[in-house]
């Protein structure tokens, strides 16, 4: 080899070194080799990136998933438990609006068409008693041909539950009544009522020939058959006044007659039984039909 070529072989050699360091500084310093190596583990830090950001997102998506569940099966039990209150405070209303002593035997607060029927009549704006004290009444009897009726009668809540009772007794035993209606039928007009010979319980009135509240006024007193047991009051000469009028012959307690009270009949020992007091036992008057609480 002369020397021409041994001169172009060392230029040769010294050009590619020049360029491996060109490369290698353009590589950060990094050989070919080493290049490669570094950009496979680039490649799978991405790839495992990737894959963990797909994770994170499939995490995420069932957290998504699991706090709507749980917001959905939160609110099925919200509106569960929101409807199971309102039934068992419909129940609760029911109870104390209507008691049941036994079927056809009920009481309850004043209906509002109650309330508008005997507004102005039976009942008038007053400082001693109120809509609220009061109680309808709805009670079963036996009328005067043995047919079976039903009755209705407004009295106070203290004596709502005794009512009941007493009128259970009476319908099963066979105790005929003529009537059983709320006095409001012959606008709240005692005299009215006992000629019809109804059975009667609350009427804001007083006592007959005086300024004193009755205790019908108060919903405390019940007229029974009042026709055939009248109200009787006796002036100075010894005469009597009989109420109602045509039911004199009912006035002589001594006599034998149908639907009488005295103190053999079952009306007086239920009443007498529940702490009634009966007006056939009064000194001044006699009221037979009459039983207050």
């Amino acid at each position: 080899m002369n020397k021409k070529y041994l001169h172009d072989f060392g230029l040769l050699c010294m050009a590619i070194v020049a360029l491996s360091l060109i490369a290698r500084f353009l590589a950060h310093g990094q050989t070919l080799a080493e290049y490669e190596k570094e950009k496979e583990a680039s490649s799978a830090l991405n790839s495992s990136s990737a894959v963990s950001t797909i994770d994170d997102n499939i995490l995420d998506s069932n957290a998504s998933l699991s706090e709507a569940s749980t917001a959905s099966t939160t609110d099925v039990a919200t509106i569960a438990a929101t409807k199971a209150s309102t039934e068992s405070a419909a129940e609760a209303a029911t109870d104390i609006s209507e008691q049941t002593y036994a079927e056809g035997f009920t009481y309850s607060e004043l209906p509002q068409d109650i309330v508008e029927k005997i507004s102005g009549v039976s009942y008038v704006d007053n400082s001693n008693i109120s809509l609220d004290e009061l109680r309808y009444c709805k009670v079963l009897y036996n009328d005067f041909d043995g047919n079976v009726q039903n009755g209705e009668l407004i009295c106070n809540e203290q004596i709502a539950q005794d009512l009941l009772e007493i009128f259970y007794e009476l319908y099963n035993s066979g105790y005929q009544i003529e009537s059983v209606k709320l006095i409001d039928e012959y606008d709240g007009d005692d005299t009215a009522s006992m000629l019809a010979n109804n059975t009667s319980c609350f009427n804001y009135r007083v006592v007959e020939g005086t300024q004193k509240l009755s205790k019908h006024a108060y919903g405390l007193a019940i007229d029974l058959n009042p026709f055939y047991n009248p109200y009787i009051t006796y002036n100075k000469d010894g005469s009597q006044n009989i109420s109602p009028a045509g039911s004199e012959a009912y006035a002589d307690r001594d006599a034998s007659f149908p639907y009488k009270i005295d103190e053999n009949d079952l009306a007086y020992k239920l009443f007498t039984e529940h702490g009634f007091k009966w007006g056939g036992n009064w000194n001044s008057v006699k009221d037979y039909q009459h039983f207050e609480y």
